[in-house]
């Protein structure tokens, strides 16, 4: 039988720094300088199909890097939102969570 909050922190997985087993991708470091687009990254942590339902995504609210809702389809990843840090979060919706990685 499972309580109510290990429940919740499966379905959050993640939100309290747990990466493990999130999806990733891996992005190097010379893409990053010049800007990836989030359009992309979406796609390739499988959250959307295509770059368009990527792009409704963003549209309807549904895309969030580092906790912060992406209001722009045309916004890029860059190394300076990552802070100093080797990996930055994006989510899909509430439930869909993953990493980008800097090689």
């Amino acid at each position: 039988k499972q309580t109510a909050s290990s429940v919740f922190n499966k379905v959050n997985k993640g939100a309290d720094g747990d990466t493990a087993d999130l999806p990733r991708v891996k992005v190097p470091s010379s893409e990053l300088d010049a800007g990836k687009p989030v359009v992309d990254i979406l796609v390739e942590l499988s959250f959307a199909k295509s770059k368009g339902e990527a792009r409704r995504l963003i549209k309807g609210g549904g895309a969030r890097v580092d906790g912060v809702k992406v209001e722009d389809e045309a916004m890029v990843l860059q190394t300076e939102l990552l802070k100093g840090e080797k990996e930055i979060r994006v989510s899909s919706g509430k439930k869909k969570h993953g990493i980008v990685e800097m090689v």
